[in-house]
């Protein structure tokens, strides 16, 4: 038996958001108008990459610190191989590169996965996930989720939208 592979999303999964900055402010940001809906804005002008950056710096994204543990528990055992598939645009290269190694994950994961051709987020993770062959996937963008499941019946899917840290429903010990 192989080793069970599980992706994860980073921003509101494993790095938290901006504090004092409302969760609908940012998903107007980031999705426009409707932020239910399955849509993402690509910043297209300098000023709203530089305010992207700065919101991505990594102090300004402290991480979900019962995620953060689990990671790292989990990437001590030889069972699992750990990936992040993110949607973050290539300018946030950098920013998350530097994230990783602030919070000492720069060497747990496998494969970390960017949107680097700037593509939409749900069509990057799609071809991303499809590739990859995944056990788990965790997102907590509910659009994208819907969306991943009707496109990827191998993958188990898992919404983390409401959570407050990991309960997978499945014994990662």
């Amino acid at each position: 038996m192989g080793k069970m592979k599980i992706a994860f999303d980073l921003d509101g999964v494993i790095a938290n958001k901006p504090p004092l900055v409302p969760k609908e402010l940012l998903e107007w940001f980031f999705k426009g108008h409707n932020s239910s809906a399955l849509s993402y804005r690509f910043p297209r002008y300098r000023l709203e990459q530089l305010i992207r950056k700065l919101s991505h710096f990594y102090l300004l994204r402290p991480p979900i610190k019962e995620n953060l543990a689990l990671i790292k528990e989990m990437a001590c055992q030889k069972k699992y191989e750990l990936f992040i598939v993110s949607g973050r645009y290539s300018f946030l290269e950098s920013e998350t590169y530097l994230w990783l190694k602030k919070r000492g994950l720069d060497k747990t994961f496998k494969k970390v996965y960017l949107n680097l051709q700037d593509e939409p987020p749900h069509l990057f993770k799609e071809k991303v996930l499809k590739d990859l062959k995944p056990d788990f996937f965790i997102d907590d963008d509910a659009a994208l989720i819907a969306y991943l499941k009707s496109k990827l019946k191998k993958t188990k899917i898992l919404d983390y939208s409401h959570q407050k840290k990991f309960s997978l429903g499945i014994d990662f010990k």
